[in-house]
């Protein structure tokens, strides 16, 4: 146990390193400086949408989730705070597998939404990636991260685009909002909560890592707004940058199309834990911590996912792994998570900070991916930093929820709260 936590430590991949309150002081300077001024990292983008408002009653919306592993469908309404949703489709997220073209794209998307659009004019495009929005609640793609490529997506914007494809089909919608996921999973909270809450926070946990929060709009100083109550704000945290990386995030950083950016996702989110991993006990074996049936094993490793390796950390181990191997395995990936957990952790963190949120009463922090309702090693860790940090340190009081179709239910949310 010694000797991996050496190894560990000696290539930059324990998990100590990140220092909750150093990285809560961080990112909360992060969160700042993107407030005051147009910036790559920590973008802090407006979404000109607001949790404020009461559900519109009888109406529903067709809603596009276009995420990070799965492209879904639905046309929602609510009965009161539930969520009624009908016509779920759900299929591969274009441009995981095999590259496609933006038209291709939209064009998908339409063949999504026509069916539908007989039933409601109302339409809700939630997009899992960088997206400038624009007052007009339309979306400007960007970049795209996860390794997703849809040739022609910079630059695009989405309302536009999906309503000059439905509209050369003879169909004209009515309202087309466009939001990234956390906004929309930071609505899911508003709607789906039953508590009284001081504020809320999105955070998408998944194939990729993000957080979203209400900010004062006056202290968006950048849009040089007066007023006008709380703006929900997309941190795009997974671009944070000032978390420390170690050997396996750089060597394998190396090997992507986008070196150097979205350093924190990478290090953090679904997409990425298992590669990291892998690398890592590439590392080790390379430094002799398994024994020589056990490195065959991990030199044969290409891809390696992450519910993969949650499993070898939750003791469902690989074959060719004998008692010590499983602890120096065991060992590596805990650490892994830990990180991750620690990382996600100051984000929340370094929120709390800016917005004071917490104080009187509690911050409800609403949680969407696979990650965090999968991951038999995340979850926990998550909930143990929270309680020790922001409850016992920051004197800070939250309660995390989580519900299936978050980020469906919020997108809906966002076309029909007024």
């Amino acid at each position: 146990m010694i000797k991996v936590a050496q190894f560990m430590k000696a290539h930059g991949m324990d998990a100590e390193r990140i220092d909750l309150s150093e990285y809560t002081k961080e990112f909360a300077c992060a969160m700042r400086r993107g407030l005051a001024q147009q910036q790559k990292n920590m973008p802090m983008l407006p979404t000109y949408l607001y949790s404020s408002g009461k559900l519109r009653k009888g109406e529903k919306a067709i809603v596009i989730d276009a995420g990070g592993t799965n492209f879904r469908r639905a046309l929602i309404g609510f009965d009161g705070k539930k969520a009624v949703i009908d016509c779920l489709d759900k299929r591969q997220m274009p441009g995981t597998e095999e590259p496609a073209t933006w038209n291709d794209f939209i064009s998908g998307v339409a063949d999504c939404v026509q069916p539908l659009i007989k039933q409601t004019k109302n339409i809700g495009f939630c997009f899992s990636y960088p997206v400038e929005i624009t007052p007009e609640c339309d979306g400007k793609v960007l970049g795209l991260t996860k390794q997703v490529k849809i040739e022609g997506a910079s630059g695009s914007y989405l309302g536009a685009s999906l309503r000059a494809e439905l509209e050369k089909r003879g169909e004209q919608p009515d309202r087309i909002v466009v939001l990234n996921d956390t906004p929309a999973t930071l609505l899911a909270g508003k709607v789906l909560s039953k508590g009284s809450y001081d504020g809320y926070i999105g955070l998408v946990a998944g194939t990729g890592c993000n957080t979203c929060c209400e900010i004062e709009c006056d202290k968006i100083e950048k849009l040089g707004l007066s007023g006008g109550g709380k703006m929900l704000v997309n941190i795009e945290s997974g671009s944070f940058d000032a978390f420390p990386r170690g050997d396996a995030d750089l060597a394998m950083d190396e090997e992507l199309p986008d070196t150097g950016e979205y350093i924190a996702e990478k290090m953090i989110s679904g997409r990425y834990l298992g590669q990291v991993c892998m690398y890592t006990l590439k590392m080790a074996a390379k430094e002799g911590l398994f024994s020589g049936r056990a490195t065959e094993v991990i030199e044969k490793m290409i891809e390696v996912t992450t519910p993969t390796i949650d499993k070898w950390g939750s003791g469902r181990f690989p074959k060719g792994f004998n008692s010590e191997d499983r602890v120096n395995l065991v060992y590596i990936i805990s650490e892994i998570f830990e990180r991750s957990a620690r990382c996600i952790a100051s984000k929340l963190c370094g929120i709390l900070e800016v917005t004071g949120a917490g104080r009187s009463r509690p911050v409800c922090i609403a949680v969407d991916g696979s990650l965090y309702s999968e991951s038999k090693l995340l979850r926990p860790e998550l909930e143990r930093f929270m309680d020790v940090y922001a409850g016992e340190i920051m004197g800070r009081q939250y309660e995390l929820i989580n519900a299936e179709n978050m980020s469906l239910i919020g997108t809906a949310a966002a076309v029909l709260l007024s």
